[in-house]
């Protein structure tokens, strides 16, 4: 929090010193306040009777020392609070582990040689295919796709278009799909897998299938 730009130094005590422009934690803050009382107790002891010092400043940063010490103790309070809800969502996430899970993926886990594909058409098509891509690019399997509109799961056995099984690990796949005219049809595709663990990610909880990570928020359906 930049305080330089609140006021200027009353008394001959500035907020800050030539070393830094903004107090960052309590313990700054503190040094600075203790600087601030040791120096106001001297100029009112040594003040002119006859030329007091005005008051309304003086207690006018100390409001504003109050002001930002208890914003501090709110971050600090807040900062708890999340990482709170951070470990209840990460302990409530253990139970996904060794069920099925859909999520909005276009990356799947082949695992044990199986991998499940899920997609919606938003319409009728002419012809629909599921394409497998290794992490090189290139296209590696091509399914033919149920054209129906709705849900549907494909079940890719891992092999690829000759006929040989790939390792398991990550692929990319894509999911195509034109009307009789040729024009794209309208749809959404996911993955669905087994989960084998779950963590956090940069403060979101994160649900592990094999080598592939989704955030929770991803998951639209579980299966025992």
């Amino acid at each position: 929090m930049e305080l330089s730009s609140l006021r200027d130094p009353v008394n001959g005590v500035a907020f800050t010193d030539g070393k830094s422009s903004s107090i960052t934690d309590s313990a700054s803050l503190a040094e600075t306040f203790d600087t601030f009382l040791t120096l106001l107790t001297t100029q009112l002891q040594y003040q002119d009777p006859l030329d007091p010092m005005d008051t309304n400043e003086f207690t006018s940063q100390l409001v504003e020392f109050t002001g930002v010490e208890q914003a501090m103790s709110t971050n600090k309070k807040l900062d708890q609070l999340i990482s709170l809800q951070n470990d209840t969502q990460l302990t409530d996430a253990v139970g996904f582990i060794g069920k099925t899970v859909a999520t909005d993926s276009i990356i799947l886990m082949l695992q044990g040689g199986e991998s499940t594909i899920s997609y919606d058409l938003g319409g009728n098509a002419a012809q629909a295919n599921v394409l497998i891509i290794d992490e090189l690019g290139n296209t590696v399997r091509t399914i033919p796709a149920p054209t129906e509109v709705g849900h549907h799961e494909i079940v890719w056995d891992g092999l690829d278009d000759d006929g040989d099984p790939l390792e398991d690990g990550l692929y990319g796949f894509l999911v195509t799909a034109i009307d009789g005219d040729n024009s794209p049809v309208p749809l959404v595709q996911g993955t669905a897998g087994q989960v084998t663990g779950v963590k956090l990610v940069d403060g979101v909880v994160t649900l592990e299938i094999g080598e592939l990570e989704v955030a929770l928020s991803d998951v639209l359906a579980i299966e025992e």
